[in-house]
């Protein structure tokens, strides 16, 4: 599941990017002009993240579970709410820009928003993005670390 997670961030990311290069230089990706691609990519994307959002929810209840079951100190399940607090803020927060960016660019389309916003709001979501990624891969990492520690503990009660 941590997999697909990971791979559906670089899709998301790689096509940000090209979304942001084709409204530059106005070229179609698999017959789609750049508001169809935009859309598409901003699906895909929104999809991605709340994945990870309940991702991390999934494994925190899970954590909590445990420990109550095995009767294990709440100190694993603080460490999950600990990692919650360091992801969800910048994940949220890059959601509100790239679906801002997204409706912008209807604005844009329309001529009622300059193209330089739009521009420059890009630049910033697609920066934020990449250090919601370096966020996102930490996290997991410390997540799984919580469930190999469990894992140790349990094993080592058994023997």
């Amino acid at each position: 599941f941590m997999y697909a997670c990971y791979l559906l961030t670089g899709i998301s990311f790689l096509s940000l990017l090209v979304t942001g290069i084709q409204g530059y230089f106005q070229f179609d990706i698999f017959g789609l002009p750049h508001l169809q691609f935009a859309l598409l990519t901003s699906l895909v994307y929104l999809f991605t993240e709340t994945l990870i959002i309940f991702f991390f929810v999934g494994t925190g209840v899970s954590v909590k579970e445990f420990t109550q079951m095995h009767c294990l100190p709440s100190d694993y399940h603080y460490r999950s709410i600990a990692i919650k607090r360091v992801i969800y803020p910048p994940t949220l927060l890059n959601i509100i820009l790239v679906m801002v960016l997204f409706i912008i660019g209807g604005g844009v389309h329309t001529e009622v928003i300059s193209t330089w916003v739009h521009a420059l709001l890009f630049f910033i979501a697609w920066l934020h993005f990449g250090w919601t990624i370096v966020i996102q891969h930490r996290c997991f990492r410390d997540n799984t670390q919580i469930f190999y520690d469990l894992a140790k503990l349990n094993l080592e009660s058994e023997i």
